[in-house]
């Protein structure tokens, strides 16, 4: 079994090996990685923390052995929380884990704590969306959930139609609390979007940036265009 470990600030993981595939997700500094098949320029990964695939660029591929893999594990963990770190040359993004307590960083709890999800959402405020994303520099809706998840000491996957799965059913709207998940699907039900309630009318969430809506039955409205984005489908609460 051969491993690999990000060493760049973020590293693009492709839907296939080519530069003209697209963007499906990111690795941050120091996540692992398991190396699956490769081809001429290109490695098949699956990320050790969330299990999603992708392509890297073989040029990007940096190898760590089996007991290089198991050392960083079993390490203490810290999580960067101011929006860009300057860490020994490397601008790292919020969300990045580092192994070592150093200025901007804080150490996730030992069981999820809503409240913490919610402060590091509103620090992602006005990144720019990006397909694939999951850092400042451009954030999907189910990669900025899942980093203030993991910030608030809770593991989600890495997909909106994968982390539907987790928490409890909330049935009608008053009874929503800071931190539950909202989902949202189109025409034929397919969960295609996510975000993170703030109170029972407002939600923090990526769309074109990272923004603050109103939310009703129907779903978001956006108040600048006067129009519902998105179509409520479930709202759940982690655990």
């Amino acid at each position: 079994m051969s491993y690999g470990i990000c060493d760049l600030s973020v590293m693009p993981v492709r839907k296939e090996g080519s530069h003209t595939s697209e963007m499906v997700s990111q690795l941050l500094y120091n996540e692992l990685y398991e190396v699956l098949d490769e081809k001429p320029g290109w490695y098949l990964i699956k990320s050790m923390e969330d299990q999603y695939e992708g392509w890297i660029q073989g040029i990007q591929h940096h190898g760590a052995t089996d007991e290089e893999a198991l050392a960083f594990q079993s390490q203490m963990r810290y999580i960067v929380d101011q929006p860009v770190l300057d860490y020994q040359g490397r601008y790292l993004s919020m969300g990045t884990v580092l192994y070592e307590s150093v200025p901007g960083t804080m150490t996730p709890p030992g069981r999820f704590v809503p409240a913490m999800m919610i402060e590091f959402a509103q620090k992602f405020m006005d990144a720019p969306y990006l397909w694939g994303g999951r850092s400042i520099f451009g954030i999907d809706c189910s990669g900025f959930v899942q980093l203030c998840a993991r910030a608030a000491g809770k593991f989600l996957p890495r997909d909106a139609s994968q982390q539907i799965q987790e928490g409890e059913l909330v049935y009608f709207l008053p009874e929503v609390q800071p931190g539950d998940l909202a989902f949202f699907g189109n025409e034929e039900g397919k969960i295609v979007h996510v975000g993170m309630m703030l109170d029972s009318e407002r939600i923090i969430h990526a769309s074109g940036q990272v923004r603050i809506d109103y939310l009703d039955q129907t779903g978001i409205f956006n108040k600048e265009r006067n129009e519902h984005t998105h179509r409520l489908q479930v709202i759940k609460r982690l655990n």
